[in-house]
């Protein structure tokens, strides 16, 4: 299986066993890069013709009945592959899927036709904490293109250009940076928003802070960038200045001109410029008095970013999203804080995979952003799996996506990897982890109460030799996934500790045996770190109980 999976995959026929390329076509450039990320030789073998075409059948999916620049056809014989795209984005695509066909030789004869039902698929890095490296964005960057998204916001708390020192121009080294960074998501396909977050300080009244304003806007657009946000998040919800407060009824009144007058002046910079906004309400109650007038005095065209009932939605729905259009003349542009863990939530590592959204959810909103952690290759894996659910909800299936991005990441390594993964589920979606050492947990006891105390203890010791090949593993800070998770591979440790103290106690319930499983708990228990559930505790207050 690949992922994303294919709207309509019906290479059912013959094996088509690949090892080299010969490509040709509109789009051989295209295709030879994205072959040569999966290591696929491209100077000899199958035959593999990209062919422009501009049709309904390239172009236009009755599934979500629009136009689409992201669809295209395989069509695979024994001697020949022949591939069907209207431009370079949908070649682009294509030529990703394809590879993954060869190297996970799932090519066959046959007829395969994909495209995406989320319009807006991306992420976006917003989050307060340390910001990502260059790198880091661009690994990323790449990763999420493979797997379909196709948008980009820029927008970290912590760059102090976006936010705290919103009048400056960026310098001339940290502008050719970004400058960098548009380049990459170009080459990736994936549309580039900037944003600007000035309402910490910003004079509604002021002519000279607008004009700063514009000016910001028009130094980062000459770079290239056409897509921009406005974000009026996490505020203050009154006025600061008191010509402000004599000028407008409500902070609403001055938001609703404020976004209207940018509109107009970008617009008159350059009329394809696009523009994204985040109010102040941007969560809750759509009914509400600033978010339905908010949404119902910008323009049409302005994009409209909403988190869902909470902040963090546990669960996002069709329902929903049509009270919001209803109240406010937009379709909401989710603006999903999964998996991001700053602020209250930074004890938690949030690797499961996305849960709680709406299959049809696709019809009814402009798409969903996600917003991720400062931890740039854990983000990784979480992202994948909403890129999967983004692009075919209807197929999506959260554990066979999650096991998925588990290999894209790790390959071999990743069956002894689930080990810890197993325990960093717990986020908005759910606070429920170590499902599988619940399980094993909860098995021991049988055989114990059951009276096949043996049988109990093998079981236990088998699991505790499983984590600790797995700490093994986790523990090479070579690794830069592994590097990230070291505050819970610390924990990780503290676990398998524990476990071998309840063995032990299990074994031999000596005072001495007592005590240490006694002390190694509360120190467990005293570490904030978020990692295994309540059976882990269960289980060693269970013992001592018994001992």
């Amino acid at each position: 299986m690949i992922y994303p999976i294919p709207q309509k995959n019906e290479l059912t026929g013959k094996a088509i066993s690949v090892s080299f390329v010969s490509v040709s076509g509109e789009f051989k450039e295209i295709a030879e890069k994205v072959f040569g990320n999966y290591n696929i030789p491209c100077n000899s073998g199958l035959s593999v013709v990209f062919k422009y075409e501009n049709s309904k059948e390239t172009t236009y999916a009755d599934e979500i009945s629009r136009l689409t620049d992201e669809k295209y056809i395989i069509v695979a014989c024994e001697n020949e592959i022949v591939v069907k795209a209207s431009c370079e984005k949908g070649a682009f695509r294509s030529a990703n899927t394809l590879a993954k066909l060869i190297v996970k030789n799932e090519l066959c004869e046959g007829t395969l036709t994909d495209f995406p039902l989320f319009r807006r698929r991306g992420y976006i890095e917003g989050f307060y904490g340390p910001t990502w490296e260059n790198g880091k964005r661009i690994s990323v960057m790449s990763l999420m293109a493979s797997y379909g998204m196709n948008t980009y916001f820029y927008a970290p708390k912590d760059d102090i250009y976006h936010r705290a020192k919103w009048r400056e121009l960026y310098p001339e080294n940290e502008l050719s940076q970004l400058k960098s960074l548009f380049n990459s998501a170009c080459e990736n396909y994936l549309d580039f928003h900037w944003t600007i977050g000035p309402g910490l300080t910003y004079k509604y009244t002021s002519d000279e802070d607008f004009k700063t304003l514009i000016n910001k806007i028009k130094s980062v657009y000459d770079i290239g960038v056409r897509n921009f946000g406005l974000l009026l998040d996490d505020i203050p919800s009154k006025f600061q200045y008191e010509d402000d407060e004599k000028a407008f009824d409500s902070v609403v009144d001055a938001h609703i001109d404020l976004v209207n007058k940018t509109y107009v002046a970008l617009k008159e910079i350059d009329a394809a410029i696009n523009l994204t906004v985040c109010p102040t309400q941007y969560s809750g109650d759509c009914n509400e008095y600033y978010i339905t007038k908010f949404g119902s005095n910008i323009p049409a065209d302005v994009d409209l970013f909403w988190t869902g009932a909470e902040i963090c939605s546990r669960v996002l729905t069709v329902r929903e999203a049509n009270e919001l259009t209803n109240a406010t003349k937009h379709k909401p542009l989710y603006w999903d804080n999964f998996p991001v863990n700053d602020c209250e939530m930074f004890q938690e590592m949030h690797m499961g995979a996305l849960i709680g959204r709406d299959k049809e959810l696709y019809k009814h909103c402009e798409g969903i952003i996600s917003n991720v952690m400062e931890y740039a290759e854990c983000s990784k894996i979480p992202l994948m799996t909403i890129a999967d659910y983004l692009w075919n909800p209807l197929a999506y299936n959260p554990d066979e996506s999650l096991k998925n991005a588990h290999k894209e990441m790790l390959g071999d390594k990743a069956e002894s990897f689930f080990y810890f993964a197993d325990h960093l589920g717990v986020s908005c979606l759910t606070r429920y982890s170590s499902h599988y050492m619940g399980q094993v947990l909860s098995d021991v006891s049988f055989l114990e109460t059951s009276g096949e105390k043996e049988k109990a203890l093998e079981l236990l010791n088998s699991y505790i030799t499983e984590m600790k090949k797995c700490l093994a593993l986790i523990s090479d800070t070579d690794v830069p996934l592994f590097a990230e998770l070291q505050k819970w591979v610390r924990k990780f440790s503290m676990c398998c500790d524990l476990l071998d103290d309840i063995y032990e106690a299990k074994v031999n319930s000596s005072q001495e045996n007592r005590e240490k499983l006694a002390e190694n708990l509360q120190k467990y228990n005293s570490d904030g770190t978020i990692l295994t559930g309540f059976c882990l505790r269960e289980m060693a207050e269970k013992t001592l109980l018994n001992m």
